[in-house]
């Protein structure tokens, strides 16, 4: 976050230091996952976010948690069915590689996408999660100063990144799963 704020002259936008920008931030961040109210202050200057914005970063939060309850969820699955098919490594692999290609190939969509028009995504995503008129902010607001349209662009682009890395992993890994004799054909028992 830091760093993305940096280059894209966050604190100048808001005509305040670096700081600042990263305790609002990190205060920010917290609230997206303790479901805070967002009232966050800027010495001498009041509250940064009005009430619009702190509706709209309410939002968020509930997506956030959402998605972080689906995470534990998917990892749970992904751990039980390691267990229940621990014996079967040539099955997890190829359920590995089904599942990281379909992953890499999704994401790799989305990047392309992303690339091509970024703006036309953008408020695609939001029109499809949020309610209308509750996302729109114009150069004027404080949330679009601290995380203006080129954060979002290159963070888009850093997530895109890490779900490719972790795909081509994931196939790696699955692909080696593959290769491995399972324990009960060695014993004689398939």
């Amino acid at each position: 976050m830091h760093l993305e704020q940096v280059r894209n002259g966050s604190s100048l936008r808001l005509g305040t230091d670096q700081a600042t920008v990263d305790r609002l931030t990190a205060t920010i961040l917290r609230e997206l996952f303790t479901g805070g109210d967002f009232v966050v202050t800027v010495p001498g200057r009041g509250p940064l976010l009005d009430s619009t914005e702190r509706s709209h970063m309410q939002d968020v939060g509930g997506l956030v948690r959402t998605l972080t309850i689906a995470d534990v969820v998917a990892l749970a699955v992904l751990a039980l069915s390691a267990l229940a098919l621990r014996w079967e490594p040539r099955r997890r692999g190829r359920l590995l590689v089904l599942a990281s290609g379909s992953v890499g190939v999704a994401a790799l969509m989305a990047a392309s996408t992303l690339v091509i028009g970024f703006d036309a995504a953008f408020l695609a995503f939001h029109r499809l999660l949020f309610r209308e008129g509750t996302y729109l902010f114009g150069p004027q607001s404080n949330l679009i100063r601290l995380f203006p349209e080129g954060f979002w662009f290159e963070a888009s682009l850093a997530a895109g990144a890490a779900i490719m890395v972790s795909a081509l992993a994931a196939l790696l890994l699955g692909a080696r799963l593959m290769r491995r004799r399972d324990p009960a054909e060695g014993a004689g028992l398939l």
